[in-house]
């Protein structure tokens, strides 16, 4: 499968890293743009990181499932870009796995795509989400096709959700034994 992961400068490092090398190991085909029209972005903890591509460049319609972590970025500049609210839509319109973390499923809950849906969120981002049932206890959550995750602390869970929604529990169980070193 092929996922998208969308990212601006303050994105949080384990959010984007750790998912990004389950799918990897799992020999999913991954590519992270940036929404920043530069290659390079720079993590909440600092580090400089070349994205994939541009977000410009992406064709939407290769993708099985989009990915946005989250981070002070979300809140800070993620939020007041056009683009990532059209790429949330695209993906849900076509039934696509859209799957964020942290402060990340905001963007997608403001849009009233949770609506009816159970999600979680890094609290205190619940309240800008429209409709739907906040599970504040959860790590990850899937309905439907959209896959939340509640923090960084989460992220592994959340990438094997990922995995188990897009190839089934044997995959999943396959994937964690090797993580655990006992494959």
């Amino acid at each position: 499968m092929k996922g998208l992961v969308i990212i601006g400068d303050y994105f949080e490092d384990v959010e984007m890293i750790a998912p990004v090398d389950v799918w990897r190991r799992h020999n999913d085909e991954i590519t992270i743009a940036s929404l920043m029209h530069r290659k390079e972005v720079i993590s909440a903890r600092g580090i400089k990181m070349e994205c994939n591509i541009l977000l410009e460049n992406a064709n939407l319609e290769e993708y099985d499932f989009l990915f946005i972590p989250g981070g002070p970025g979300v809140s800070k500049i993620l939020v007041n870009l056009k683009e990532v609210s059209d790429v949330i839509e695209f993906f849900a319109s076509k039934n696509k796995l859209v799957c964020a973390i942290c402060a990340a499923p905001m963007l997608i809950g403001r849009l009233g795509l949770l609506k009816d849906k159970n999600y979680t969120v890094y609290p205190g981002f619940d309240k800008q989400v429209i409709g739907g049932k906040y599970l504040r206890d959860k790590g990850a959550v899937k309905d439907g096709n959209f896959i939340t995750g509640k923090s960084m602390y989460y992220s592994i869970e959340f990438a094997l959700l990922v995995i188990e929604s897009l190839y089934g529990m044997h995959d999943k169980e396959n994937l964690l034994l090797s993580i655990q070193g006992e494959n």
